[in-house]
């Protein structure tokens, strides 16, 4: 039997990428830059540098050679950068620029998934105690700088469609509306939407009712009695009907599926364990272990917030504009490489599973930092040693 060959007509070339993603940023992100001889490209180079090695600008500044000063840097892009409102709107057009068409001609539905991610902060506010969140411990901290995103999650790839920064205080039901709307002007039709148990809520399952959307949300559980707990018996797994209160919106309530799953070892937990997830729009029949697979395809999403923390710059700056502008490059490099992950799956015609061992966002990451440090190159390490003078 002969054996299956592929031809390779197209060279993945990082200086080409490079330049198209300082582009693609450069058209959608303009900079204020006024009395300075940087450049936005400049500027860009030294962002996709600290980014994709997880450098502060600091360290980014001194590995380039022809990078202006740390502080010269700071100083010229904290005056350039727009306002925190303006400069979400912009990352998010890139975002949907970075979105192929295919998506958008409507002619089928997507599933979409909303979550929360909180990023550990440690300090003061920058101008307003409304900029930093507050959680569970993480990191030493319990203050957070907190970012909602939505998302596509569709045949293996992960597209996040928008990104939002969260003020302390903000309703959740506000966000899910915000990104929401951002979709429907995005011409993107909805076949189910996934939420984090943070939004389980009941403006949030009236909102969700209100534009008839379908749903799988896991419904928190709190306490060590009583709530949802009580739904947490008998041998099977069922469907019933579970009512949540709240004091500003009343009673709500929603159809749920209770999930009886044993875990024998694999996740390091032995024993039963119960899950409760708050349904709508579910094809009849429908077993309760199936909506426990389908919350599953969710879990992308997790991994999209772990990818963008590999291409994440770190800093220490309390600006909150500054650090939305880090998370944002993070989720448009994360966006680049699924974009070039399907290109390159379907140019080549090779599985899936061997185009992603071809180009990890690693090795993208490491590309893209190749390409910059050839540009700007490398500052060389001098070492000083005392010097003995004979007179």
């Amino acid at each position: 039997m002969p054996k299956t060959t592929f031809h390779v007509n197209r060279v993945l070339r990082s200086p080409q990428v490079l330049e198209a993603i300082i582009a693609l940023v450069r058209r959608h992100l303009p900079l204020a830059l006024q009395n300075t001889r940087i450049t936005e490209e400049d500027i860009l180079y030294v962002l996709t540098h600290a980014s994709v090695h997880r450098l502060s600008l600091d360290a980014a500044c001194a590995e380039l050679e022809a990078a202006p000063s740390a502080n010269r840097f700071r100083e010229v892009l904290g005056a350039a950068l727009p306002d925190r409102p303006d400069l979400q709107r912009h990352l998010n057009t890139i975002l949907r620029a970075q979105l192929p068409k295919v998506f958008r001609k409507g002619r089928r539905a997507y599933n979409l998934a909303i979550d929360l991610t909180l990023i550990p902060y440690h300090g003061q506010p920058h101008h307003d105690e409304q900029e930093v969140a507050r959680g569970a411990a993480k990191s030493g901290t319990t203050h957070f700088h907190a970012y909602a995103t939505v998302s596509i999650v569709h045949d293996k790839r992960r597209y996040v469609l928008a990104v939002r920064f969260v003020d302390k205080g903000t309703p959740m039901v506000h966000v899910v509306r915000q990104l929401l709307d951002r979709v429907k002007r995005l011409k993107i039709k909805v076949r189910r939407v996934y939420l984090d148990k943070g939004f389980c809520s009941v403006s949030v399952f009236q909102t969700l009712a209100r534009r008839r959307l379908r749903y799988i949300v896991p419904v928190p559980v709190r306490g060590k009695s009583g709530g949802v707990r009580r739904l947490f018996q008998g041998r099977v797994s069922y469907h019933t009907a579970y009512t949540l209160s709240s004091p500003q919106h009343g009673s709500w309530t929603v159809s749920t599926v209770v999930v009886r799953r044993y875990s024998k070892g694999k996740t390091s937990r032995h024993g039963v364990r119960w899950f409760a997830y708050a349904v709508a729009g579910l094809p009849p029949r429908t077993h309760p272990t199936q909506v426990f697979e389908l919350y599953r395809q969710r879990f992308g999403i997790e991994t999209s917030y772990r990818q963008m923390n590999q291409v994440r710059a770190r800093t220490t700056s309390r600006n909150p504009t500054l650090r939305l502008l880090l998370v944002g490059l993070a989720f448009i490099l994360v966006n680049l490489y699924v974009t070039l992950r399907d290109q390159l799956h379907s140019i080549t015609q090779v599985p899936a599973a061997t185009t992603a061992a071809w180009l990890s966002l690693r090795r993208l990451a490491l590309l893209l930092g190749r390409a910059v440090e050839q540009l700007f190159g490398i500052t060389p390490i001098l070492q000083r040693r005392k010097t003995l003078l004979l007179s």
